[in-house]
């Protein structure tokens, strides 16, 4: 009979004031990685000045990316927090990193490499003799590439613009012969070759 009674008196209070159920709570949901779009860290170069022919790293890192590619021309690549790839552009070229993630979001960012001419480099010398009795004729040859011209001391021999070239000499004592090949601005190539003289 008691427990009836508060019963009775709980819903009259009800009336009186209005009771109702609390309301229910809903969660947002949580954003997913790809919701947030993938993320371009880094991208640079080792080299953003290079000689035709030579190669440089060009290094990336990407966030929430399922994608990852380069061009020109278009490579596929990992999607990694830090990796190089290897490039060897044959002209200035500016290259495209594109990342994509699950949920179809990309963004890009661009990168130039600059290529000059190719750097002097002396390709190949060759000696008549390595060994010689004093006043003999000794003929040295060489092959260069890139380079505005070569000379060779010291025996004040010097060639312009050519890719190859002898010059002679008649030593009298143990001399060491220094080719050097010189290409656009303080670019320098360099052999030493030593005749012994009896």
């Amino acid at each position: 009979m008691r427990e009836s009674g508060w019963a009775l008196l709980a819903a009259a209070g009800c009336v009186l004031t209005g009771c109702s159920e609390p309301a229910k709570q809903t969660a947002a949901p949580a954003a997913t990685a790809a919701d947030e779009g993938p993320k371009i860290t880094q991208l640079y170069t080792t080299v953003p000045k290079l000689a035709r022919g030579e190669k440089a790293l060009l290094c990336y890192g990407v966030e929430n990316a399922r994608t990852v590619w380069l061009s020109p021309p278009r490579q596929e690549l990992s999607a990694a927090l830090t990796r190089c790839v290897e490039v060897a552009p044959e002209m200035d070229t500016t290259y495209t990193l594109t990342a994509e993630s699950a949920g179809g979001k990309s963004v890009s960012r661009d990168l130039k490499i600059a290529v000059g001419a190719g750097r002097a480099k002396i390709g190949n010398v060759t000696v008549s003799a390595l060994d010689v009795h004093a006043g003999d004729l000794v003929s040295l040859c060489w092959e260069a590439a890139n380079a505005r011209a070569v000379t060779i001391e010291p025996i004040n021999y010097r060639r312009q613009g050519a890719a190859k070239g002898c010059a002679t000499d008649q030593p009298r004592k143990t001399t060491t012969y220094v080719i050097t090949a010189s290409g656009s601005g303080d670019d320098r190539d360099q052999e030493k070759v030593t005749v012994k003289v009896r």
